[in-house]
């Protein structure tokens, strides 16, 4: 495949995902420089600055999901999208005076390219990586978690960008790449902590498979850059909350005062059936559809949708799978982790609240994609098409919809 056909794809649809964002921030008022409410990152970071891991006069921002513990107010989210807003920091001069919004709009941008660059780099045709890209970008909740620079939602796409550029960077075996996989996939962990699982099966297939090379030339590429970054997470933790492994969530007032804490398995059905609740029409043809904890998953994310059909499709045809990805990419085993990691995350006491669609399962998109990179041969047809734009469309729909709530 010749890189410019892949160069004048990602360059187009870059360039359509910038326009789509600054259209939507006209519609919101004219957003898109403007600082974020909800701007607790911009906030660590600025404390950081000053010295401090915990936010100084913490009492002032109610609004903001801090934990308070020891009698200080801390930021509760996991903390490496703070580094990413610590450069805006320092040139703008205060967290309020960040553009919250456009550092997600330039977060999006590089999670789009990463999606792309990982389907380029597995041997993807150019329309079946702008196809897959598409439908992460813009055909899904990605796209209107790219909206807002909110606490939550930079968390998120965050997580997701450096998962997919820890992906392409998996797909070269090379030292220099291995070690950049290895922090990018370690620091997706730090946005979002069940990224925990993409880093550890990368982690062990990689040493299964490479250990006749020797233990520490198949290791220490690897395992020391993860191993830093979690060393940091750890101690950050502890310094903290005298927990290594507490991030700040368990000491927000929600989670204290709720009979079953942050995560328990009592929250596991009624989160299964929110993940099923249905989109209606009524009689006057207007959509219904619920605003807290999700509704049907595939709707809002029909990635998921293309993925079971072109499952299908590969079963009745028996179409050949690649043999050079660095994670295995077997349907059962991508169907597992991802029902697993869904179960886990439905044990959560929320689903994402306040919400178009169900957030939380974009998490799950490197793993749909990893399945269609290990099956290169694939071509977009005019069902997939159709489906992408039916795709598009609803999710800008719901991007705008929620201007009105």
């Amino acid at each position: 495949m010749d890189n410019r056909d892949h160069a004048a794809a990602l360059g187009g649809l870059l360039a359509c995902l910038a326009l789509a964002l600054l259209l939507y921030h006209s519609l919101a008022g004219g957003t898109l420089l403007s600082a974020n409410a909800y701007y607790s990152y911009s906030l660590q970071a600025e404390n950081w600055l000053a010295g401090r891991n915990y936010i100084a006069g913490g009492e002032n921002y109610p609004w903001l999901e801090l934990a308070i513990y020891g009698g200080r107010y801390y930021q509760s989210f996991p903390p490496v999208p703070a580094l990413w807003m610590l450069p805006w920091v320092l040139f703008f001069g205060s967290a309020a005076a960040v553009p919250s919004n456009l550092a997600m709009a330039l977060v999006a941008l590089l999670c789009a390219a990463g999606c792309y660059a990982c389907c380029a780099r597995a041997g993807l045709h150019s329309a079946a990586a702008a196809c897959l890209t598409l439908f992460v970008s813009f055909g899904s909740n990605a796209f209107w978690l790219s909206t807002s620079g909110g606490v939550w939602f930079m968390a998120q796409m965050l997580g997701l960008c450096l998962a997919f550029w820890g992906l392409f960077f998996a797909l070269r075996d090379t030292v220099p790449s291995t070690v950049a996989a290895s922090l990018c996939l370690a620091l997706a962990v730090g946005c979002r902590p069940f990224y925990a699982a993409l880093l550890a099966v990368w982690l062990l297939y990689r040493l299964v498979r490479e250990r006749r090379a020797g233990i520490l030339r198949a290791a220490l590429p690897a395992l020391l850059p993860a191993a830093v970054v979690a060393c940091c997470l750890m101690g950050y933790n502890l310094a903290r909350f005298g927990n290594p492994l507490e991030f700040g969530h368990s000491y927000l007032p929600e989670f204290t005062r709720a009979a079953n804490g942050q995560f328990s398995p009592v929250y596991l059905a009624s989160n299964l059936l929110n993940l099923l609740r249905p989109v209606t029409l009524d009689s006057s043809l207007q959509l219904h559809f619920e605003l807290f904890n999700g509704f049907l998953f595939f709707l809002a994310n029909p990635l998921f949708l293309l993925w079971a059909f072109r499952g299908a499709a590969v079963r009745l045809r028996r179409e050949p799978r690649s043999a050079a990805l660095p994670l295995p990419s077997q349907g059962w085993f991508t169907v597992l982790v991802c029902l697993l990691l869904t179960l886990l995350t439905c044990m959560h006491r929320t689903m994402g609240g306040w919400q178009f669609g169900t957030r939380y399962l974009v998490d799950l998109f490197p793993w749909v994609v990893l399945w269609f990179l290990n099956r290169p041969a694939w071509r977009p047809g005019i069902g997939s098409w159709t489906l992408c734009g039916a795709a598009i469309l609803f999710n800008l729909y719901g991007a705008v919809y929620m201007l009105q709530t």
